[in-house]
């Protein structure tokens, strides 16, 4: 491997803690053909720079890095994300009472369901609120503290109202999967309202394009047997059979 500028390989280190949510420095230091003081120094830069937190031989990457604003994400695979949603539609009873998450795949089911009329939906996404509140569903805000980076709602008020509902069908996105038995979220509080979901629940599906294949988050909120289905996009899955077989041997995964 050819030497790299300093800057360069903080860049990649930064890039590969995105993907990974965290490293080892002995890892790094064989990666780059550096020693170990020298990835220290690293780290110790990307830690200043609200990047990343060290932890014991290594780094994590902060929730800031992990867990992008909304609206940034609802601007990336638009397509891939519509097609997901028409999938997920198809799991929708007529006249049937719904629970969508605050999230970029959800918010694409969402604008599906503005032809609607015949719906109750519940949700906890700001931005969902304000595009369903024209249609004709009858829809519920579900109170709480207002989460900036992902417009959701979340706290002890959220969860006391999911425990006095129970709807047909919850819609969740995730934030990746790559390593663990089921999907996670940056957020400890959006994953206590994800878990609380799964209680109040008849049917929870979970909504996520092929790239949470390639990524971990920090709050693992289920394992893959606790949900109805996995709705994912077909494009590139032959470069994760091994990790579709363990989700399929769960749960039924639907492709768009």
């Amino acid at each position: 491997m050819k030497k790299q500028l300093t800057a360069e390989r903080r860049q990649e280190i930064a890039q590969l803690l995105l993907r990974n949510g965290n490293l080892k420095a002995s890892d790094l230091a064989q990666r780059f053909e550096v020693s170990t003081e020298t990835i220290r120094k690293d780290l110790i830069y990307l830690e200043e720079q609200g990047i990343a937190k060290k932890s014991y031989g290594g780094v994590i990457a902060s929730s800031d890095l992990l867990e992008r604003p909304v609206a940034l994400k609802e601007m990336e695979h638009m397509d891939i994300k519509t097609s997901i949603a028409n999938r997920a539609l198809e799991l929708i009873p007529e006249q049937g009472i719904i629970l969508l998450d605050a999230g970029s795949t959800t918010y694409a089911l969402a604008k599906l369901l503005t032809l609607r009329n015949d719906l109750t939906i519940f949700t906890n996404s700001i931005p969902i609120l304000n595009l369903l509140a024209d249609s004709g569903n009858q829809l519920f805000a579900l109170g709480g503290r207002v989460r900036g980076s992902s417009k959701g709602i979340v706290g002890a008020w959220t969860l006391q109202a999911l425990h006095s509902i129970h709807v047909d069908a919850a819609f969740l996105g995730c934030d990746g999967f790559k390593d663990l038995t089921g999907p996670s979220t940056a957020s400890y509080e959006e994953s206590e309202f994800k878990q609380a979901v799964l209680s109040c629940s008849s049917r929870t599906i979970i909504l996520s394009d092929n790239s949470k294949f390639l990524s971990n988050s920090l709050f693992q909120f289920c394992r893959w047997d606790q949900i109805y289905a996995f709705v994912t996009n077909m494009a590139g899955t032959e470069n994760f059979q091994d990790r579709i077989k363990k989700i399929q041997d769960c749960t039924r995964i639907l492709y768009s």
